[in-house]
């Protein structure tokens, strides 16, 4: 039971490692997206 209870959690520390790691470099990705800002938004 607790080989099962060990394979389970690293298993799952696994995957939310993952999932973060793919949140993160997404977060990543927006921050480097700007676009450019209108013409009647600016102050000239």
């Amino acid at each position: 039971m607790k080989k099962l209870n060990k394979k389970f959690l690293g298993l799952i520390a696994t995957i939310t490692t993952l999932m973060a790691a793919l949140v993160a470099n997404s977060a990543c990705n927006w921050y480097l997206y700007q676009p450019e800002e209108p013409e009647c938004l600016r102050e000239n």
